[in-house]
C-alpha cells in the first residue's frame, strides 16, 4: 500500500465506528479497487468503440461478461478475502496482503488483484477474438445517429 492509500484511509475512516481498518483490510480494498478499475476501464472502452460486452462495477461484486466468457471479482469483507472467477480456470481466494503484494497466495505473482484482472481480461479479449467474426461483430448505429452531443 502506497503512502498515499494509508492517509487517505487515515483521514476518511477515523470518525467512523470501525475506526482505521488494519493493514490486510485496507490492503484488501486498495486491490480490489485496482480490479475494479480494470473492468470499469474496459466497460467504458467497449461501450464507446460499440463493442457487445456487459458488466457492473457496483459494489463489491464486480464482473465483465464478452462472448461466452465472463470474469468476475467478489470482495468478502465479512471473511477478508476476494473471490475470483475466470473462464476455464478454478475459483480463487485471495486474502489481505496476498491480493496486492504478489505474496503468500495460491497463484505467486499472479496475486496482486489488479494485474490478475488484467491477465484475467487480456483471455477473455483474447478469447473473444478468437470466435468466428459474427458474434464479435460491433453493433453499429444508424448511419444518421449522432452520438455526439456536444459536437457543433
Amino acid at each position: 500500500m502506497d503512502d498515499w492509500h494509508r492517509k487517505l484511509v487515515e483521514q476518511l475512516v477515523a470518525d467512523s465506528p470501525k475506526g482505521f481498518v488494519p493493514d490486510a483490510t485496507t490492503a484488501l480494498e486498495i486491490a480490489f479497487g485496482k480490479a475494479r478499475s480494470a473492468v470499469a476501464y474496459t466497460l467504458e472502452l467497449a461501450r464507446a468503440h460499440r463493442v457487445p460486452v456487459t458488466g457492473s462495477v457496483a459494489g463489491d461484486d464486480v464482473w465483465l461478461a464478452l462472448g461466452d466468457g465472463r470474469v468476475r471479482f467478489t470482495l468478502n469483507r465479512r471473511e477478508g478475502h476476494v473471490v475470483v472467477q475466470r473462464p476455464g480456470q478454478d475459483e480463487l481466494r485471495l486474502r489481505g496482503d496476498a491480493a496486492s503484494s504478489g505474496s503468500g497466495g495460491a497463484g505467486g505473482a499472479g496475486d496482486d488483484l489488479g494485474a490478475l484482472a488484467c491477465a484475467s481480461i487480456d483471455a477473455l479479449v483474447a478469447a473473444w477474438r478468437a470466435l468466428p467474426v459474427r458474434p464479435r461483430t460491433p453493433s453499429a448505429p444508424p448511419p444518421e445517429f449522432e452520438d455526439e452531443p456536444t459536437k457543433g
